[in-house]
This record gives structure tokens, sequence and C-alpha cells, in this order.
């Protein structure tokens, strides 16, 4: 993943979200992650999945997915690539998706 973004965002600071999920949390990945001089580490709360951005990012999909599903489903993966990417570019490009992110912050 990093170089990806190293790719898209050579300048920039990148900036690593930490949900303590143990997986996160183990020493290789501590190890890694404290060589890297253009990361930043995020510390979020482990149990508020409403504050966490890719996660209402991949619910708003869902729904979109929901509400366009085809009658058939995808016969492989490509059409399910395809209905994903086509989901999610729907969702980036939504009002709805940025007032939802709205409405789960404020509690």
């Amino acid at each position: 993943m990093l170089p990806s973004v190293r790719m898209l965002y050579p300048n920039g600071i990148t900036q690593f979200q930490q949900d303590c999920h143990s997986n996160h949390d183990s020493c290789v990945i501590q190890e890694w992650l404290s060589l890297q001089t253009n990361a930043k580490l995020i510390d979020w709360s482990p149990r508020v999945p409403n504050i966490n951005p890719i996660e209402n990012m991949w619910s708003e999909v869902k729904r979109t997915m929901q509400e366009t599903w085809p009658v058939l489903p995808p016969r492989n993966s490509d059409d399910l690539w395809t209905l994903v990417s086509d989901a999610w570019d729907d969702v980036a490009s939504f009002q709805r998706y940025l007032q939802s992110l709205v409405e789960s912050m404020t509690w």
C-alpha cells in the first residue's frame, strides 16, 4: 500500500489510522511504523466505528450496491469488481455520504 500512496503523494506525510486492533499492535507492525520517517500514526478509539471514516464509506458503498444490485449476482470477480467500484464512485460523489458523516459525528 505504501508505494501506491507515495506515488500519489510523493511529498506528503502518510497518516495511518490506528484502532488498537491486535494486528496493528503487533511488534512487527509497531517496529515498521517506527522506522517510517514520512508517516504519522493517528490513534482512534477501538470501539467507536461511527468516527471511522473508512467504515462509514464502506457502509454507504454497501447501501448503494444493495440499491443498484443487478437481478443476477455477479458471475465472476470482474463483475463483482465492477459493481463495487461503480458503487464506490457513486458514493464518493454523493452529498448523501457527506451528510451521513456529519450525522454520525454528532453524538
